[in-house]
């Protein structure tokens, strides 16, 4: 049974993160990292190249495949650990959809982070799947900026 869990983001990665999303419409990615001592480590983004609008956006499907390609080649180290997404100007939150897509990263691992991004505001929220509850946003004392 999975509760609360420690989560450690490098600066280059919040770096990164700010870059990619610094822009009026939506953009989505992936989280890489590893999993040590029941903490999970984000040490890598890889950008979606997504469909997108002000208000929505989408993995391809062919970077999906390519970025599932790129793991089992060895050309990415490490592994999906959850997504990111902006929502420029609307707030931190998880839609119905972001939460459906949070459902699809936990199947294949219980710790699975969804990162939403409010690039005006310059704020971020982690939320997790905490067993019996739900998804919930992860309280900033578990989150550590390296």
């Amino acid at each position: 049974m999975i509760g609360l869990f420690k989560v450690f983001i490098t600066n280059r990665v919040v770096e990164k993160i700010a870059r990619d999303v610094n822009r009026p419409v939506e953009r989505i990615g992936f989280l890489m990292g590893t999993l040590e001592d029941q903490s999970l480590w984000v040490n890598e983004i890889i950008p979606g190249n997504n469909e997108t609008d002000a208000v929505s956006c989408t993995f391809p499907r062919e970077r999906i495949a390519q970025v599932a390609s790129d793991i089992v080649e060895g050309r990415i180290t490490g592994k999906i650990v959850g997504w990111y997404h902006s929502h420029p100007g609307h707030g931190l939150f998880l839609s119905q959809t972001d939460l459906d897509t949070h459902m699809q990263f936990y199947q294949f691992s219980q710790y699975s982070l969804s990162l939403v991004v409010d690039p005006k505001s310059k704020e971020f929220g982690i939320w997790i799947y905490e067993s019996g509850v739900g998804v919930v946003q992860l309280p900033s004392t578990y989150i550590h900026i390296i």
